[in-house]
């Protein structure tokens, strides 16, 4: 005797929700803001020339002769192009969605805060001297993301630390980020 209910079966069930439910789902869900701030260009420009001095010193260095001391300047050209690469492609910038919020700052992977643990949000101005530098600043209880000088957003989560972002569109940001309550 074969047994009809165990045989597997190739359609797809059909909906429980109807399509007036599914309309609703979609229009209650938020869609992400997002900002990103590229590199200025001086520190583009920067990135360049040092992308570009590098490969002509390793070009230069392996294209000489027989075993030569200057092999040796293979190091500084590395790292020159390393230098260079992460200064072109540098970015900084946040996505707020439903539940987190989520810190880039290229190219670092992505950093997630979950936004039930965000107790305070402002609008900051703020430049290199404000933080101590540019680019990814951490101190204690305190980062920074910072490319350029001006507004952006400050955020202390519920165990104090404080996080701060440049972002191009500051109160866009904060009225995202002020829906957190």
């Amino acid at each position: 005797m074969t047994d009809t209910m165990s045989v597997p079966t190739h359609r797809l069930a059909p909906s429980t929700r109807g399509a007036a439910t599914r309309g609703v789902a979609r229009a209650v869900r938020r869609a992400p803001h997002t900002d990103l701030e590229s590199a200025p260009v001086w520190m583009r420009a920067i990135g360049a020339v040092l992308l570009l001095g590098g490969l002509g010193l390793t070009a230069a260095v392996l294209g000489w002769p027989g075993d030569a001391p200057e092999t040796a300047l293979i190091v500084p050209a590395l790292v020159a192009i390393a230098i260079g690469v992460l200064l072109l492609v540098a970015r900084s910038g946040f996505t707020v969605t439903d539940t987190d919020v989520v810190l880039h700052f290229r190219p670092l992977p992505a950093r997630r805060i979950a936004r039930r643990r965000i107790a305070d949000v402002r609008l900051v101005e703020a430049d290199a001297s404000t933080y101590g530098g540019i680019g990814l600043r951490l101190r204690r209880g305190v980062r920074a993301l910072i490319l350029t000088p001006g507004l952006g957003i400050e955020f202390t989560d519920d165990r104090g630390r404080v996080t701060f972002v440049r972002t191009r569109q500051p109160e866009e940001a904060f009225r995202a980020l002020g829906s957190v309550r």
